[in-house]
């Protein structure tokens, strides 16, 4: 099996596929690390986290969170986003530090795929937890 960080290759995906205006063409996979002694926080840090997981390229992701949004029937609010996000915002919430909610992140992508737990967003299949992260990239990081 490629061992291809999946979020690289989302990111790359949709350069290449749908939105090759916002994001150049560039690997993320050198920027995806956050420190690993980084306390997680609420407020931004939930916003900080969220990017975090995707490395410094976030455009991209903001446009999957805005199509998650109108999927769902809901304005970009943060009440709204937060509501959207539930599941993600409970995953980071539990994680001491960033790094770990990265790596809780990356297992509930996964266990989404094999429970079923997707979504459609303008052709292309993602986790839901990966859909409720891009919703969060929405949100200010303010401090």
């Amino acid at each position: 099996m490629n061992s291809y960080p999946r979020r690289g290759f989302l990111l790359q995906v949709l350069t290449v596929c749908g939105t090759p205006f916002l994001v150049p063409l560039t690997s993320v996979e050198g920027h995806q690390k956050a420190p690993a002694d980084t306390a997680v926080t609420r407020g931004s840090q939930d916003t900080q986290t969220a990017a975090s997981y995707f490395g410094v390229r976030i455009d991209a992701a903001r446009t999957i969170g805005e199509a998650y949004v109108r999927h769902l029937g809901l304005d970009t609010s943060a009440e709204s986003i937060r509501k959207a996000s539930l599941s993600a915002l409970d995953i980071i919430k539990q994680a001491s530090t960033r790094q770990n909610a990265i790596t809780a992140l990356e297992r509930a992508v996964r266990r989404d795929f094999q429970q079923g737990r997707s979504v459609q967003l303008e052709g292309w299949i993602i986790s839901r937890t990966e859909a409720e992260l891009c919703a969060l990239t929405l949100l200010p990081a303010t401090n």
